[in-house]
């Protein structure tokens, strides 16, 4: 129904349309005529002469669909130009004689009602046969006009079309090659993780267990097929806690997690799958061979337009020869790659040693909130956190 009112709404503002492009033709031609009539003195007809102007004019106001189905039904395309142009001439002369007969029968009109009234035979015939050009030149010129507005609606339509399945494919391309990244990333943490439960089933098989138990549930979130490419900052450290929770089983007291999310930033996006790698590198090559316990800490800011992540470590620093943050590991290679690719010229990657000795990754990404009617993450997953 409501599809319906908004076509006819389209139509009544088309015929409105066409009637004013009408008038503004017939006030336009008549302008001109009084002008030159002025110049030459003689003398006007007021009224009745504008109204004469205008029922030039008008015929072909009531005849311009017809010429607009017309260019649509019979076009000159290459394979069928003659017949069509045939089936043209016809019409032409059909509608000419019939625009000229309707402006007969409005001149009759205003004479009638200037007080010159003629007989209906004088009003239908004989018919002005000396304006027959003028018509036939008004129906050609309407109907070259309805092709280059058609020609142009048409290329403006596929323009637009092109750009649109352009800008999809780069969508489904830049989506591909994030997915990409991220199955590079996925098999390198389950592996690691595996190899670490297969010394544990040794070891001690009933935390072995456990941890297997741990790790089902964060693949079933982390290798889940729709997962978007970005998620909420509440969400993803949601996500990392649950790898957290699989790397304290093993390492027990020995490794302490400190998370500083700031509230404003709750409801932020950021990359799906971010953190976990960087936790993973800090936790694996961090921590490495590093006799105290072990500290790793989440940060979340706000600055200006930007939402800036940090996870810095206490263990064994940055090497002084990658300094440059240019030769990483598969992890934060992927990170950079995925960052790259998801904000290119707005994003920051930085890796440095802290004064205390450790490492600390730095991520800035622009500032964009996501739905804040999702679930939010539990307080104690917001605040200092000891794993």
């Amino acid at each position: 129904m409501a599809e319906r009112i908004s076509q006819a709404r389209k139509n009544t503002y088309l015929i409105l349309g066409v009637w004013l492009l009408w008038t503004v033709l017939a006030v336009l031609s008549y302008a001109r005529h009084y002008v030159e009539v002025s110049r030459l003195g003689f003398p006007g007809k007021g009224w009745r002469d504008f109204l004469d102007w205008l029922s030039c004019f008008y015929p072909w106001a009531l005849l311009t669909p017809a010429l607009c189905r017309l260019g649509e039904r019979f076009q000159l395309r290459p394979d069928a130009w003659k017949r069509n142009l045939g089936s043209l001439m016809l019409a032409s002369v059909i509608l000419s004689c019939f625009a000229l007969e309707l402006m007969n029968l409005l001149h009759s009109g205003i004479d009638f009602a200037f007080g010159q009234p003629r007989s209906l035979a004088s009003a239908l015939w004989p018919l002005p046969m000396g304006e027959f050009g003028f018509e036939e030149f008004v129906f050609w010129s309407t109907l070259g006009t309805n092709y280059a507005v058609r020609t142009f609606q048409q290329r403006s339509r596929q323009a637009t079309q092109l750009a649109l399945e352009k800008a999809q494919l780069e969508t489904s391309l830049r989506q591909a090659e994030l997915e990409a990244l991220r199955m590079r990333l996925n098999p390198h943490f389950l592996f690691n993780t595996l190899q670490n439960i297969s010394v544990l089933a040794q070891q001690n098989p009933k935390l072995a267990s456990g941890m297997l138990t741990r790790l089902g549930d964060l693949l079933r979130v982390a290798l889940r097929r729709d997962i978007p490419s970005e998620t909420t900052v509440q969400d993803e450290i949601a996500l990392t806690q649950n790898y957290l929770a699989v790397e304290k089983m093993r390492f027990g007291d020995r490794l302490t997690i400190l998370s500083e999310i700031a509230p404003d930033t709750d409801q932020a996006l950021m990359p799906s799958f971010l953190l976990q790698p960087l936790v993973e590198n800090a936790v694996i090559h961090g921590l490495r061979g590093v006799s105290q316990a072990g500290r790793i800490a989440l940060r979340t800011a706000r600055e200006g337009d930007r939402l800036v992540v940090t996870v810095a470590d206490n263990g064994v620093g940055w090497p002084d020869h990658l300094s440059d943050g240019c030769s990483t590991g598969l992890g934060l290679s992927s990170t950079r790659e995925r960052l790259c690719k998801m904000y290119p010229e707005e994003h920051e990657f930085a890796i440095r040693k802290t004064s205390g000795g450790g490492t600390e990754v730095r991520i800035a990404i622009p500032f964009r909130l996501g739905d804040e009617s999702e679930e939010s993450v539990p307080r104690e997953q917001r605040s200092i956190v000891n794993c």
